[in-house]
């Protein structure tokens, strides 16, 4: 953690902003050079005011502001999301597929899930006090869940919202890898308060310090940051979004992340909330500590608010994000229904509603898209045997509250029969990738056959 800190006044306040080590000054001079300087300047300036745009925008739209659509008619136009709504999608970095999987099918899991608690509730979670959050990762339910081929299609279709310019990088959209994530089912209670701020996943201090990393932010840092693709997966393959390995954070590249409900649950019922505004909260973020001191240009202090080495998660905040505009910005997703999927792109700022005012429990199973690439091979391998063993995944073997091993229950879910599909036997490392398939890329062809090797050591 940060030992020092430097006094800065903002809107009148005094505020004191964490110091890092001093390595981290060279690593903030190294992302503007002299000759982009003032461009950088000058699109800073333009940012800030297009984020007071932004803000406007959403706080009068509110939650239809998030795209959806019919999985369904997705499905009717051939596994892809039309083109005009992909646009949309992109633009505002998140969507909802409506119908992904029956009602029918989603409440029968969300009863499952209830049930596997009820019997092993000494799994635990968070909060401790009453667990919603359960340290879960291997239950026939969430199995399931994770290789149903709707479920991968509904996958498969999001990943397409990403490209790759060069076809003989090693990157593989369309082949999935499990991404063995929790549960969550929060109570109802207007006092009881859930507390996850705004935030990014897969990559705090990280997104500066690791240069492959840093260079998917590049036009930004030349001070062209409406030209920012924040879809190109080209630099995105080998960027690290945990250089610390603490065993309590995320050590694959999640392209999007997103959760299946199994619940109908209203706005601000305990849900997720988003800033759907990808480009512009993206650039200022990225570009905020080099304006963090009286909004000035400064790239000698190692400062990087919200960004603390070992947490890859990465925090904006009123104090040191003014022009994020939090306080309206940030909207609760619309009302979800049981089989309803929620995606978001891995870089959007998103919350959970500190509240749960309503009358339902608000029901989700996290199943992230893991596309396959040389940095996830080897979460690959990790997932395939973790679930041979049913044991805790890499990214939560540090959890400090995980009170029993799945592997002691005699009914946990990690088992083959479990997995509905080829493919989920697949992106579990459970079977091999088929690398002679038509129509591959060079670059397909090779992660394929990059896993399989993994695999098979």
């Amino acid at each position: 953690m940060p030992s020092a800190v430097l006094d800065q006044t903002l809107d009148g306040c005094r505020k004191k902003i964490p110091l890092l080590d001093q390595r981290f000054a060279q690593i903030k001079r190294s992302l503007v050079s002299s000759q982009h300087k003032a461009k950088v300047i000058a699109s800073y300036e333009r940012l800030c005011k297009v984020l007071e745009t932004e803000a406007n925008h959403i706080t009068r739209n509110g939650p239809a502001i998030v795209p959806e659509i019919d999985f369904d008619d997705v499905c009717d136009n051939g596994g892809a999301l039309p083109q005009g709504f992909v646009d949309l999608v992109r633009d505002r970095g998140c969507v909802i597929l409506r119908n992904v999987v029956s009602e029918a099918q989603a409440t029968t899991w969300e009863a499952d899930l209830k049930e596997y608690t009820r019997c092993h509730h000494e799994a635990g979670g968070f909060p401790r006090d009453d667990p919603q959050t359960w340290n879960l990762w291997w239950t026939p339910t969430q199995v399931q869940i994770r290789s149903h081929e709707r479920v991968m299609k509904a996958m498969d279709c999001v990943s397409k919202l990403w490209h790759v310019a060069d076809d003989s990088l090693p990157i593989d959209l369309t082949s999935q890898v499990v991404y063995p994530d929790r549960f969550r089912i929060r109570h109802p209670s207007k006092d009881a308060e859930f507390t996850l701020p705004a935030h990014l996943d897969s990559g705090g201090i990280e997104r500066w310090e690791c240069s492959i990393n840093r260079s998917n932010f590049q036009a930004i840092f030349e001070g062209d940051w409406d030209s920012w693709d924040g879809w190109a997966a080209d630099r995105r393959y080998e960027a690290k979004s945990d250089l610390y390995d603490n065993g309590a954070a995320c050590s694959c590249w999640r392209s999007l992340q997103g959760w299946l409900s199994l619940s109908h649950t209203s706005t601000g019922e305990g849900t997720l909330r988003l800033l759907p505004s990808l480009k512009a909260s993206v650039a200022y973020i990225m570009l905020r500590p080099l304006f963090a001191v009286d909004e000035t240009f400064d790239d000698t202090q190692p400062i990087f608010p919200g960004a603390t080495p070992g947490n890859t998660q990465f925090f904006p905040s009123r104090e040191f994000h003014p022009h994020l505009l939090l306080e309206r910005s940030m909207i609760g997703i619309p009302p979800v229904r049981p089989g309803d999927y929620v995606f978001w792109h891995c870089d959007l700022v998103h919350e959970v509603d500190r509240f749960h005012p309503g009358s339902r429990d608000s029901s989700v199973v996290y199943n992230a898209c893991i596309p396959l690439t040389p940095y996830n091979v080897e979460s690959l391998v990790g997932v395939r045997d973790a679930f041979q063993k049913a044991a805790v995944p890499k990214d939560f073997a540090c959890y400090d509250n995980v009170a029993e091993e799945e592997s002691q229950h005699t009914d946990h879910g990690a088992r083959r029969e479990n997995v509905l599909s080829h493919r989920g036997l697949r992106a579990l490392g459970l079977e091999p990738f088929d690398d002679l398939e038509e129509g591959l890329t060079d670059g397909q062809r090779a992660v394929r056959r990059l896993a399989n090797e993994a695999l098979a050591r």
